[in-house]
């Protein structure tokens, strides 16, 4: 079973999204900012991160940098999702090798599963 760790500061969309993910069959960790996020990657092995760009504490970016400068977590797949169209943000995200960024004002169930999906395969669950 893989497992996500979902990085979002608003109750009403983190708990929906932990919601989701566990109905599709994964394993959840919530985290409401960047530095409880850092202390749930050190407690385990996490395969994804749902990552909200804009937080208190430490923003989304900022957690981001963190992990690409870590050699444990540098390859660590991340999918942002934001409410932020700063372009700035968005051509940073790219640059730390986000593998998607989806807007919470386009967002849709199907859009995240799919992007989820296309990251965490089933032949890579059999090496787990």
């Amino acid at each position: 079973m893989f497992t996500i760790l979902v990085v979002e500061d608003t109750p009403v969309i983190r708990e929906p999204l932990v919601r989701l993910l566990q109905i599709e069959g994964f394993h959840t960790i919530a985290a409401a900012n960047g530095n409880e996020a850092i202390q749930q990657l050190e407690h385990g092995k996490i395969d994804l991160v749902l990552l909200d760009v804009l937080m208190p504490r430490m923003h989304g970016i900022a957690l981001l940098e963190h992990l690409r400068a870590d050699a444990r977590h540098a390859d660590l797949p991340c999918i942002a999702l934001t409410g932020s169209e700063d372009t700035a943000h968005k051509r940073r995200l790219r640059e730390l090798g986000v593998v998607t960024i989806l807007h919470k004002s386009r967002f849709s169930a199907e859009r995240l599963l799919e992007s989820i999906r296309g990251v965490l395969s089933p032949s890579d669950a059999a090496r787990v």
